[in-house]
């Protein structure tokens, strides 16, 4: 198999891959374009600072991926708090497009590419309500039937039902913004939106319309996809490619998904990777493992698993964190279900980790950089006047579980009265 050479130039910053044309590069052309929509995730700065460095940039980033992709809608940004200047951005996401894809069924295929970056936990309640939104649920079915550029609703826990079919609040409301912001001045096909601009292309029986994220993206993507293929507004054959997603729904939701998008062997077996409508995931990153509290049923993936996931002994503070995260999802009354998954063995720290820091490192490298190891391809770090770096601190901010785990450092006597308050009932 041909080897994928990163490609990252200092004056444009731009990253991209070479392949040989071998049908399973296709993963790694999406692999790329997903880490594009991340380009942003170690800066912070105003909304139209953030946009105007992306918009600059996207283009070049994109069109350094073999397959001849160009920025076709967007990129988007969209911050809950636009002019706070200490965060980055809540959301970023564009379409990509290009006339011709080798796929991985050896034919060549024109392809749109839906990127998603994983949301920033650090930038205001948005970001927070897309992380931490799993104590309410939203009726899959209801929303679809309604209309999905609709804001979601949630459901009164008293109305949940044990056979119902439930998204995150969090996870729906993030594919409402998706769907609903605008793609600004100076973007690609400005002025309309997503939804418009997917149920406008005119699309022949063998185009592919892919949907991909990382972290929370890979959260985002597969609903995104499942909402718009259920109402019908879907053209071509959609495919879906998220990778270290946190569980969205319930088991009724991912069964739902594995009816709307069945996966299939890979026809590249050597590359564990290359399979459509599966959630690749390292089986030693702690995102993945939330949001599910019941470990029968689903023994690889719940949040069990992530106190002692790199060794024991654990650490306390991990321990009680995932207590209170655990309770979060509880309160949805109903129980999260992992999608249906591609699992990667991860390799474990040569040291247990003792300090919450230490843990906390750990679990990023696991949920980055052993994915840009798999596939060859990091994200982009974009270089732009008016915006600053991120220190450690908020790159931990960054991401579902391990964002968390950061925030309750930062605010312990929040977190000892919640453990308090739960340990008494």
């Amino acid at each position: 198999m041909s080897s994928i050479h990163e490609l990252n130039d200092p004056a444009s910053n731009t990253i991209g891959v070479r392949t040989s044309p071998e049908p399973s590069e296709v993963f790694r052309q999406i692999f790329a374009l997903s880490m594009a929509s991340n380009a942003l995730y170690t800066s912070n700065g105003i909304q139209d600072d953030l946009l105007q460095c992306i918009q600059t940039k996207l283009p070049g980033i994109v069109s350094a991926i073999s397959g001849q992709w160009t920025v076709v809608w967007g990129p988007v940004i969209w911050k809950a708090a636009p002019d706070d200047e200490e965060t980055g951005p809540s959301n970023t996401w564009f379409i990509a497009h290009s006339p011709s894809v080798l796929f991985d069924d050896g034919k060549e295929r024109e392809a749109y590419v839906i990127a998603i970056a994983g949301t920033n936990a650090k930038a205001g309640s948005g970001g927070w309500e897309q992380n931490l939104g799993v104590d309410r649920v939203v009726d899959f079915p209801a929303w679809v039937t309604s209309g999905i550029t609709q804001p979601p609703v949630p459901v009164d826990r008293v109305s949940v039902v044990p056979d119902g079919t439930y998204v995150a609040n969090g996870t729906a409301t993030g594919v409402h913004i998706l769907l609903s912001e605008h793609s600004p001045p100076g973007s690609a096909s400005a002025g309309l939106t997503l939804y418009e601009y997917l149920t406008g292309i005119i699309a022949s029986e063998s185009t592919r319309v892919v949907f991909t994220g990382h972290s929370l993206g890979g959260a985002l993507s597969p609903t995104l996809a499942l909402a718009l293929a259920r109402s019908g507004a879907l053209k071509g054959k959609a495919l879906v490619y998220p990778t270290a997603g946190p569980s969205p729904g319930n088991g009724s939701f991912a069964n739902l998904f594995a009816e709307t998008f069945p996966t299939s062997p890979s026809t590249t077996p050597e590359t564990r990777y290359a399979v459509w409508n599966r959630n690749i995931i390292n089986s030693l990153d702690i995102v993945p493992q939330a949001w599910c509290t019941n470990p029968t049923l689903s023994p690889a993936q719940n949040m069990d698993n992530i106190p002692p996931i790199y060794g024991v002994p654990v650490i306390e503070y991990v321990q009680q964190i995932t207590s209170l995260l655990k309770f979060s999802a509880i309160s949805s009354d109903t129980v999260y279900i992992p999608l249906q998954s591609c699992i990667l063995p991860g390799i474990k720290p040569q040291t247990v980790p003792e300090t919450e820091t230490e843990f906390m490192r750990v679990a990023l490298d696991q949920h980055m950089a052993f994915y840009s190891g798999v596939f060859g391809v990091e994200a982009p770090e974009l270089d732009c006047k008016k915006l600053t770096k991120k220190t450690e601190e908020e790159m931990f901010l960054e991401f579902p579980v391990i964002g968390d785990i950061e925030w309750g450092k930062e605010h312990r006597a929040e977190v000892e009265a919640a453990v308090s308050a739960l340990q008494g009932e």
